[in-house]
């Protein structure tokens, strides 16, 4: 269907030229916006170190994202090393083009957006005493087909976690034993085969540090057949509490009220409408990630 000129009311960006030197954006500016270096090199100087760098910006790279998409607060002043071509993109341009984009590519640009929520909220939750944890926390949201540069992952840590290098050095070697994270001798890069595990085994390190159990690890013999039995089952399998305590002795799962209590406080299953109880997929697999690689978590794989 023909509705005319979506993009006449479009604000477009402004281009500009600065010289070195030049503050292109810091915390004290009133407006939110992004800026994309065309050309040339930004600094980020931190305020609260007496301005000290803490990072480059090379062409093609963007900065204030998370201030003008999420409202976050700007941590630094961006300042111009050389003459630079940039491009500012504030409230009023990004709202006039998310106005004429597809509702699909709308969704996608939320969904990144999200994701980069949760890791900032993952960063700023892990900055504990426990450099171990914090990284574990930090790797998890690196793809298995990642290549990771060791030092550039260190360093960016490092100053999102204000984690002296060498603590998380030994971290990394700690993952590394653990083979949570996998070493490349050839590129010289690092992987990280199974993100899912990272999170398990924060969530660990996190009950040791509060001397709390861990629930995986508590699971008797029989609960742990159980819920290898329940990973068999189709995704969809509902039943009320009756029809699964009927279902488990079909099976010749012998099942007593304190292990099917114990199961709820697992959260194996998920409460639907008329008292009927779904399988929860995603915590069936957490416990059996968790016993798979039980050795790896404790540190005790070889």
């Amino acid at each position: 269907m023909i509705t005319g000129d979506s993009r006449k009311d479009i604000i477009p960006p402004t281009r500009l030229c600065v010289k070195a030197g030049f503050v292109v954006s810091s915390p004290q500016d009133e407006e939110k916006k992004i800026i994309l270096l065309n050309e040339g090199e930004l600094v980020a100087l931190d305020p609260k170190a007496n301005n000290k760098i803490v990072f480059r910006i090379l062409p093609g790279n963007l900065v204030g994202v998370g201030a003008l998409l999420e409202r976050e607060p700007v941590r630094y002043i961006f300042q111009a090393t050389k003459d630079s071509f940039i491009t500012v993109i504030n409230d009023e341009c990004m709202e006039s083009e998310l106005k004429s984009l597809p509702v699909w590519l709308l969704a996608v640009i939320k969904a990144i957006s999200a994701r980069t929520r949760r890791i900032n909220e993952s960063i700023h939750a892990a900055k504990t005493n426990n450099p171990l944890a914090s990284l574990a926390a930090f790797c998890k949201f690196h793809s298995k087909d990642e290549q990771i540069q060791p030092q550039a992952l260190l360093q960016e840590f490092s100053w999102l976690t204000k984690t002296p290098i060498p603590a998380a050095t030994e971290a990394l070697k700690a993952l590394i034993r653990r083979k949570m994270v996998i070493p490349h001798i050839e590129t010289e890069t690092l992987s990280v085969p199974n993100s899912n595990l990272l999170e398990i085994f924060a969530d660990y390190l996190k009950a040791q540090e509060q001397e709390k159990p861990w629930l995986p690890f508590k699971l008797t013999l029989q609960q742990k057949r159980i819920l290898v039995w329940l990973s068999t089952l189709d995704p969809d399998t509902t039943q009320d509490g009756s029809g699964w305590l009927n279902f488990f002795k079909e099976h010749h799962l012998e099942t007593t009220v304190s292990d099917w209590l114990e199961m709820q406080q697992f959260e194996w299953f998920t409460e639907k409408e008329n008292h009927l109880l779904a399988l929860n997929a995603d915590k069936i697999k957490y416990f059996l990630t968790a016993l798979q690689y039980e050795q790896n978590i404790k540190g005790t794989v070889k």
